[in-house]
């Protein structure tokens, strides 16, 4: 089958490449090249470089909307369209362009978690199980029928770039199932419930910011869900710590209030009667990523120092 790949990160290469073995992949769609690094260079993106690795002729609209893409895009006359973290919405005249179809690969078991972020706010919220969705692609965010899913139990602990990465691989997996019952003409339409339906706008920095009044199991399921980006954070003597790692203890004290520091981290007061959270792994403004024992005693951290 001829299929036209749009995606962007890292994530969706797994499902680029699977797909290739399988299909005939006439070109892939994704952001335009970017400005980043130390060097300020033009930077593509990952499923960009696979692409061209894998000799796919590579489409980079500023947006998908735009008629001169749509026009290009058609003149390629896909059998169907594989979406996967592209990071633009897409109009109907793609979505309907395929005879096959517009199919997406979406990280969470929807209707829960409809947006860019289906990953940290599962985590976020204390959710037991996620899992990944394969859905026809509608225009309206994340709400097309459903082909596939698989659950997946998250572990303790987990961080949404560890649970990510696991969902990464997973996903390929259903994507390429999914593709295989397009082909087949057997793929169904599973209506989403509209009762169950959760939203997850996109992070923002600011979310990061740690309260310690919360409760320890909601700051460290926060420690986790911001894992790897934009990482929790917290003031400490007037200045930002990055907290890495964190785990629930049970114990009570002021809200922000350091009760212990030793090798094996620091204990840090949630809100009244609410636990206590041991931090594990920090980062100073400026400095790597440490044990935050480490930090401690080189920061002369001691009990009844605060954390705000």
């Amino acid at each position: 089958m001829k299929i036209a790949f749009m995606g962007t990160p890292a994530l969706a290469v797994p499902c680029l490449e699977t797909l290739a073995r399988d299909h005939e992949i006439i070109v892939a769609v994704t952001q335009p090249d970017k400005i980043g690094g130390r060097g300020h260079e033009l930077l593509a993106s990952p499923v960009k470089l696979r692409a061209l690795q894998l000799e796919i002729p590579v489409l980079q609209p500023e947006r998908a909307r735009n008629e001169e893409f749509i026009a290009q895009l058609r003149e390629f006359s896909p059998e169907a369209i594989a979406v996967v973290a592209y990071g633009q919405i897409l109009p109907r005249e793609v979505l309907e362009m395929a005879p096959r179809g517009c199919v997406n690969l979406h990280f969470s078991l929807l209707p829960r978690w409809r947006g860019a972020a289906p990953v940290q706010y599962a985590i976020w919220h204390g959710d037991q199980t996620t899992g990944v969705t394969t859905q026809w692609m509608a225009e309206k965010l994340d709400a097309g029928d459903i082909i596939q899913q698989r659950e997946v139990e998250i572990q303790d602990g987990e961080t949404s770039g560890e649970l990510l990465e696991r969902l990464t691989t997973i996903g390929a997996e259903v994507l390429r199932d999914t593709f295989g019952l397009l082909e087949n003409g057997t793929a169904p339409r599973s209506p989403q419930d509209e009762n169950g339906v959760t939203f997850c706008p996109q992070i923002k920095k600011e979310m990061a910011e740690i309260n310690w009044s919360k409760t320890a199991l909601e700051i460290v399921n926060l420690v986790r869900a911001m894992n790897p980006w934009p990482t929790a954070q917290t003031d400490f003597r007037g200045a930002p710590l990055k907290i890495w790692r964190a785990q629930v203890e049970a114990g009570n004290g002021e809200a922000g209030t350091v009760l212990e520091v030793g090798k094996e981290g620091v204990l840090v007061a949630a809100g009244a009667g609410a636990g206590v959270v041991r931090v594990l792994e920090v980062q100073a403004s400026g400095k790597p990523r440490m044990n935050a024992g480490d930090w401690a005693r080189g920061a002369r951290l001691a009990a009844g120092d605060l954390m705000r």
